[in-house]
């Protein structure tokens, strides 16, 4: 069992309260609201990505189908137009033909009728596809805009955690500096079994580690020895405060 005056408990004491509070903020930085915030809405950021990816494909297609039928119809506008006019011009007086033409217009405008319902159509499907598109643009950039927003809370955040972090660590390693090895030793094993709480403060005749209260007899004793004691319930060092 390694010796200890007053001293070298209070640097345990001491040693103690850093090493709790780096272990605080280790579970601070790990369990910060703002960045459990911004790990859903990086999640919901890909979904939306994804969405507006697909929304684009499918109004593209829409979008294409929509001027190729709109180019048909111009090329039969266009070719029942000059049909007409060949069969109004007077050019062609063969009857067999005038009615072979006049068939040829009846057919092409009734494709180009049939052709301006599926446009109707495609009209539609466009206008709620272009709808779609614009939604999930927007919701898209207000989530991009509040996860930057919310990065930049995040990291302004850990930045503070770490900065305490090391000012902790500096002041753990000046105490472990001077600590005796053996000592330091058997305080890091029992911190390890113990939930990172190797030395505690026997403060009121109540251990702080397990909050435990010792018996009178067994109080007297640990204060009437002095040196390095551990708690009969939790096995960490006590420090007499």
């Amino acid at each position: 069992m390694p010796q200890a005056d007053e001293v070298s408990l209070n640097r345990l004491l001491a040693l103690q309260t850093e090493d709790s509070a780096i272990q605080r903020l280790a579970a601070k930085r790990a369990s910060l609201p703002e960045a459990e915030r911004l790990a859903k809405l990086e999640d919901l950021l890909a979904e939306l990505r994804s969405d507006h990816a697909v929304a684009t494909k499918q109004h593209d297609e829409v979008n294409r189908e929509y001027l190729k039928l709109e180019g048909e119809i111009d090329l039969l506008e266009t070719k029942i137009s000059k049909e007409e006019q060949r069969m109004f011009s007077g050019a062609v007086s063969n009857s067999k033909e005038l009615a072979a033409l006049q068939a040829e217009v009846e057919s092409l405008k009734r494709k180009k009728s049939t052709l301006e319902d599926s446009l109707l159509e495609i009209m539609e499907t466009r206008e709620t596809a272009a709808e779609t598109l614009a939604r999930l643009a927007s919701e898209r950039d207000e989530a991009e805009k509040e996860s930057a927003e919310l990065t930049q809370t995040v990291a302004g955040l850990t930045s503070d955690i770490d900065a305490q972090s090391a000012e902790h660590q500096k002041a753990r390693e000046e105490i472990a500096g001077v600590t005796a090895p053996d000592l330091l030793g058997l305080y890091e094993k029992i911190r390890e079994a113990k939930s990172g709480v190797g030395a505690a403060a026997l403060t009121g005749g109540t251990c702080q580690g397990c909050h435990t209260k010792i018996p009178q007899k067994e109080l007297e004793r640990i204060r009437a020895e002095g040196g390095l004691q551990r708690c009969d319930n939790c096995r960490r060092i006590l420090v007499i405060t």
